[in-house]
């Protein structure tokens, strides 16, 4: 899975570079041009890069093929890099204008390792992950993953604290049901709407207390839900959709840009989904919906490199939240 390969990858370096910490850029921000400037600065020490430029998908594979072609021309060394695309599918297929084409990983693996992490075999990675640490049979682990939902981060988690629990001891569900904590997502994703619904989030911080592990995801629910705002007000400012137009034209419009609302399954959400969020969206610019991003890409970052206090940083987000709105 492509977290799983990512938190991976970057524990390696921080393991072999324990000083320096990763720089995160978001293509979804448009801050692929930062993540090339922040290439070209040499200091005059020697000194060790580490940077990860996420959901570079946004490039789209034109994009993506021509982000490595100008890689190239950039001295790598004591670079550390990972760059991150999810493929998104649908219909069971890749969506074209995203596809990963042969002269595209041409171009990654002259300079980089290009990691293959499609659902099929990010899908056996965490089967993997959670039958070698439990030592259990494939079907006891694809039991106990169907009632932890979907969440890496969440799976990890649980399987870590069961294999804490049974200390090497044979594993029964038996012995393990009243430990864990089965599909948290359903719950977060269902406080995370409710939140922008009615303003309140002091069940968020409620949750956050009793379910540490969960910050994280917290975070990157917020950040998706923000994202297709963000998409559905740049459609509606650019007069492709109304904010009032009836679902059955909302249906035949959809499949012009369905492509923008891929799901965690790397397939286009239904569109009486993206209806119903259209259709209950307060109204907010893009200005003020990319600095709440921002926002929240800072926040992750100093949960994972441990430079802030996760939960005031969390309340803070989301008591200035309904403050910082511009009225019209």
């Amino acid at each position: 899975m492509i977290e799983f390969e990512t938190e991976k990858k970057t524990e390696e370096i921080l393991e072999k570079y324990p000083n320096i910490s990763a720089k995160y850029y978001d293509c979804a921000l448009k801050e692929e041009d930062e993540f090339l400037s922040a290439l070209q600065i040499n200091s005059i020490f020697k000194t060790v890069d580490f940077l990860v430029l996420k959901r570079a998908e946004t490039l789209k594979s034109s994009g993506i093929q021509k982000l490595f072609k100008t890689l190239k021309n950039y001295d790598l060394n004591e670079k550390n890099i990972i760059i991150i695309y999810n493929v998104p599918i649908q219909y069971g297929k890749i969506v074209t204008e995203y596809e990963i084409t042969k002269t595209s990983i041409k171009a990654i693996e002259d300079i980089a390792t290009f990691l293959d992490c499609t659902l099929i075999k990010e899908n056996n990675i965490i089967l993997n992950y959670v039958k070698d640490n439990l030592n259990i049979t494939e079907r006891d682990a694809k039991d106990l993953i169907e009632l932890l939902g979907s969440d890496y981060y969440h799976i990890k988690n649980e399987t870590n604290k069961i294999a804490a629990f049974l200390d090497r001891q044979p594993y029964s569900f038996e012995k393990i049901k009243n430990l864990i904590s089965i599909d948290k997502e359903y719950n977060m994703k269902d406080l995370v709407e409710n939140f922008f619904k009615t303003k309140n989030f002091t069940d968020i911080l409620n949750f956050l207390e009793t379910n540490k592990d969960s910050y994280l995801g917290i975070v990157y629910m917020l950040a998706d839900e923000l994202i297709v705002f963000l998409k559905l007000t740049s459609l509606i400012n650019s007069g492709k959709i109304s904010q009032h137009m009836n679902y059955n034209v909302f249906k035949e419009l959809y499949n012009d840009f369905s492509d923008l609302f891929i799901g965690r399954n790397f397939k286009a959400q239904h569109p009486y989904t993206i209806f119903l969020k259209l259709n209950s969206l307060t109204y907010f610019s893009e200005e003020f919906l990319e600095n709440k991003l921002k926002e929240l890409l800072y926040i992750e970052y100093g949960l994972k490199t441990g430079e802030r206090e996760i939960n005031i940083e969390l309340n803070l987000f989301f008591k200035k939240f309904w403050k910082d709105v511009p009225s019209y």
